[in-house]
């Protein structure tokens, strides 16, 4: 049971690394995909009439992972498919198939891991007490993480709280529908993105610029000030900024008074 988090945390990067692979190609890659072949010699075929035949691959690849495109596209260049006409480019819907079948290997892969991952989180769970609320949200957000995983999200970032997730998504670093699972610090996007942690961090970490000292009196006095009978959630939040902006200002009443 010691190694049991680096084995879970190991097999939730292998995982991950496999969805990233199962994610679906864009349409520079895809056209990249079919400019490439033809340069290559191969030709489209006649039987495509529409105007744009690249834009026909477009649409008919749009859903296929890319990396089951880019292997269909070595094999293609090389000649390694056998009873395909090595003249022409397969068909969109043809080239579709072939690229979903290169992927075959890493979906059952991906399956197979996160079976195990669910039977190890399974008999982890079991042990747990019910009384451990903490411990049962850990397990039940990892089982989530799972199924984010099994849709095609991605883990971006660990270690993450609350405070910094808000700053995140507010500094619009995550894509929309972007899961945080703060139970396990994890955040999950429907996209493989890079998340910048290192502004907001700095960002969280700066200390604020002090006030003035005439403005600390004034906050002073402010607060001074009988309450109203009854006092708004919006009237205490405005008293905890002014205490904080009058807290801030010490550092300079003492410079002041050395």
């Amino acid at each position: 049971m010691n190694n049991l988090p680096a084995k879970l945390s190991t097999l939730q990067q292998e995982i991950s690394a496999l969805t990233e692979q199962l994610a679906p190609a864009g349409a520079d890659e895809i056209g990249q995909c079919i400019e490439g072949l033809m340069s290559g010699g191969m030709r489209i075929s006649e039987t495509i009439t529409a105007a744009n035949p690249v834009e026909e691959y477009r649409l008919s690849l749009r859903n296929v992972p890319v990396y089951g495109l880019r292997r269909a596209y070595v094999k293609l260049k090389r000649g390694e498919y056998e009873n395909i006409n090595k003249a022409f480019i397969p068909l969109p819907a043809e080239l579709a198939a072939m690229s979903n079948a290169e992927c075959r290997l890493i979906r059952e892969d991906r399956i197979r891991k996160q079976e195990t991952l669910r039977a190890i989180e399974d008999s982890v769970s079991r042990t747990v007490p019910s009384s451990d609320g903490f411990m049962d949200l850990r397990v039940t957000h990892r089982e989530r993480a799972i199924e984010l995983a099994e849709k095609g999200f991605v883990r971006v970032a660990e270690g993450v709280d609350h405070l910094e997730f808000a700053q995140l998504a507010k500094s619009r670093e995550l894509p929309a529908g972007s899961v945080h699972l703060w139970a396990i610090d994890e955040i999950w996007s429907p996209i493989a993105v890079r998340v910048n942690r290192s502004r907001i961090q700095t960002k969280r970490t700066a200390k604020p610029e002090p006030i003035s000292p005439e403005r600390a009196d004034e906050l002073a006095r402010m607060l001074e000030l009988p309450d109203a009978r009854e006092v708004t959630s919006e009237q205490m939040a405005h008293r905890g900024r002014a205490k904080a902006e009058i807290e801030a200002a010490e550092p300079v009443e003492e410079e002041r008074a050395a």
